[in-house]
């Protein structure tokens, strides 16, 4: 009997977590169209290699660190699946305040196809700022893409 109690108890416990998650979240601003329009324009880039056009949509240091690293790059393109993705959503969205760096607000994409899942972190100088992406990120999970 205890047993049960301390696993309804648990249950209880993340499904409460979960909810604290979703509150924080959402009191997270969305992306404004502009940035969210630039991070799935990046994206397509991306998954296309189109790296002259993705380059626009780079804040300067980036855009010269990706020029350095042209290599990661590559990495990141040649990871993501080249069929449509079935559904896309954000999963997280977070504001980070350094006190010697600029602050930047970063939203996690979920971008789910039939045999992976793309994680796809784009950062901004802020939500509601400029639609000039400072900083990206692309995780790959599921069967291996050629």
């Amino acid at each position: 009997m205890k047993v049960k109690y301390a696993v309804l108890a648990s249950v209880l416990a993340l499904g409460g977590c979960d909810q604290l998650g979703k509150k924080a979240m959402d009191s997270l601003p969305d992306p404004s169209p502009q940035q969210a329009q630039a991070a799935q324009e990046a994206y397509d880039d991306l998954r296309e290699q189109n790296f002259e056009q993705l380059m626009a949509h780079l804040e300067p240091e980036l855009k010269a660190h990706f020029e350095e690293n042209e290599k990661e790059l590559h990495k990141f393109a040649r990871g993501l699946p080249k069929e449509q993705f079935k559904t896309r959503k954000i999963v997280a969205k977070n504001i980070e305040k350094a006190s010697n760096q600029p602050g930047k607000y970063t939203v996690t994409y979920e971008y789910g196809y039939a045999k992976n899942l793309v994680q796809y972190d784009v950062s901004f100088d802020k939500a509601g700022g400029s639609a000039k992406i400072c900083d990206l990120n692309v995780s790959v999970f599921g069967e291996k893409v050629n």
